[in-house]
């Protein structure tokens, strides 16, 4: 996914050093000595009157998919969404189809993706299908921070134009939400051998009025941005889009429920739909796990705890709710920080923070991609730079990676000792943290806590490999293992090359 995001980046990054420096620092200061996690977490702010949440940590490919699909189902009033990707797949297909569902029926929906992805390869021959839903009086579709209308920003500061809306959301009736790292597409739904991409990733689903209050700000902060275009329906339409996704609908909740197929010759439908409905049959048999919906409930018996909304803008906006509380959390650590993030590319300030929590003795736990897994380079590129510096400077941290395809990772999870854990879409790097709008929630719950812990290492038992430094007596290094001990030499030569473009490292 982020492969895209750079490519864009590249093509204005002369011209964005020439207008400014790119990296900021985040305003933060260090926590008293004695502050507690439950003292940094006490002093998050949040609007209206605070109460605990239901929450549910989602993991299961399946069940993420059957989350957002049972949400919306379900919804009866209102539908809030906002996605980087709404892929051109069938499980993209049939979201949309669903949105037009509920848009038949009078619910009011309002669905935001990222502007500078709508035309790309991803959304190849969706925003026919999306400008057509926009028809609809109660759907309003916008596009975040449109290129066309941020253009001329190129001539004064390149980072309005690239600052994307990397926030995934969804909120119905103003009381069940679900955020995280997922995106709509196969990639993020399937199981291993179902498709080409599989991540393994994380979202929170929660059901209260307070947080539904929160991420409906964080919401309404990125949709009212001006350099909002609006999606409007064809004047003229050639083809008929809605039967299309209404289709694929259709096909995706049969399938779901167990029922099979529907057999194209024994329906009514015109020879494009008849050709569409096989390419669908076909699409939608790969994913032989999406097919017990039936018996999937939201929740099963989760309680409700303490729970906060952390927001950040992107580039164009001023708040960043997350960078400093993280480094607060850092500092309060007493026994563990536990990062599992697909790109670990650690600004200034977090490096120092966690230098300061291994001095202290706190066990620090990295779980990220390796160059055989990721679905970017440039990261790993710069991890070569950094690992055998961060193990050295932080004596009691241990770095695992995934080592292939099969464990590829997009999960952003950060557990503090056991006691607190942050979800989201925030990724460990300077992307994440200066130019991309992202939203988090924080859960301060010790049960919840040891759970998302265990199952990070449960994933990690299934087949990881230790990035380390063996040292003899005196403190010499006398073994190193790294990416160059499992990565593909024509794959470590280009990161060789890749790690040498320094200037690059405050857009990674």
């Amino acid at each position: 996914m982020k492969n895209i995001f750079r490519s864009v980046l590249f093509v204005g990054l002369m011209l964005c050093l020439l207008c400014s420096a790119v990296y900021a620092s985040v305003p933060y200061r260090p926590v008293p000595d004695n502050s507690s996690l439950s003292d940094v977490f006490d002093a998050i702010k949040v609007g209206g009157r605070y109460e605990p949440t239901r929450v549910r940590l989602i993991t299961a490919n399946d069940e993420a998919w059957y989350s957002r699909w049972k949400m919306i189902e379900e919804a009866r009033d209102t539908i809030d969404c906002t996605y980087y990707i709404v892929d051109k797949d069938i499980f993209g297909q049939a979201f949309i189809g669903l949105l037009l569902k509920k848009a038949r029926l009078g619910v009011k929906i309002r669905l935001m993706i990222d502007g500078r992805v709508y035309r790309m390869p991803y959304m190849s021959k969706m925003p026919d299908k999306i400008e057509e839903l926009a028809a609809f009086p109660n759907v309003q579709i916008k596009l975040y921070n449109s290129v066309s209308k941020s253009l001329l920003s190129a001539f004064t500061d390149f980072k309005k134009i690239v600052a994307s809306n990397h926030d995934k959301i969804i909120i119905c009736d103003g009381l069940t939400t679900i955020i995280g790292g997922r995106n709509i597409g196969a990639d993020y739904f399937a199981q291993n051998g179902e498709n080409d991409i599989v991540y393994n990733d994380a979202d929170v689903l929660m059901q209260g009025e307070h947080v539904a209050k929160q991420l409906k700000a964080a919401f309404d902060d990125e949709w009212n941005y001006l350099k909002n275009s609006v999606v409007k329906a064809d004047a003229v339409n050639f083809k008929d889009q809605l039967a299309k996704v209404d289709l694929a609908y259709r096909v995706m909740s049969r399938y779901m429920q167990g029922r099979g197929l529907f057999d194209p010759t024994k329906l009514n439908l015109s020879k494009d739909l008849e050709k569409a409905l096989v390419e669908m049959n076909k699409e939608i048999t790969l994913f032989k796990g999406i097919s017990s919906y039936a018996a999937f409930d939201l929740f099963r018996g989760e309680r409700q705890k303490p729970v906060k909304i952390l927001d950040k803008h992107s580039y164009v906006g001023p708040l960043n709710g997350i960078t400093p509380t993280i480094l607060k959390m850092i500092e309060a650590c007493r026994s563990e920080v536990i990062m599992q993030n697909p790109y670990l590319v650690i600004t200034t300030e977090v490096e120092a923070a966690l230098k300061r929590a291994a001095q202290r003795g706190v066990k620090i736990v990295f779980h990220t991609n390796s160059a055989e897994s990721t679905d970017s380079l440039f990261p790993q590129a710069f991890l070569m730079n950094d690992w055998e510096r961060m193990l050295t400077d932080m004596p009691t941290a241990r770095l695992f990676v995934a080592p292939s395809q099969n464990e590829r990772l997009h999960a952003k999870i950060f557990v503090f000792d056991g006691l607190v854990t942050i979800v989201g879409s925030y990724n460990m790097d300077p992307l994440s943290e200066q130019v991309n709008s992202e939203v988090v929630a924080a859960i301060h719950d010790k049960p919840f806590a040891q759970m998302t812990r265990n199952r990070i290492f449960n994933l990690m038992k299934k087949n990881i490999i230790e990035y380390r430094l063996e040292r003899d007596s005196e403190g010499r290094i006398v073994k190193r293992v790294g990416p160059e001990d499992h990565v593909k030499s024509e794959t470590v030569k280009k990161m060789n090359r890749l790690r040498k473009l320094q200037w690059l490292r405050p857009l990674i």
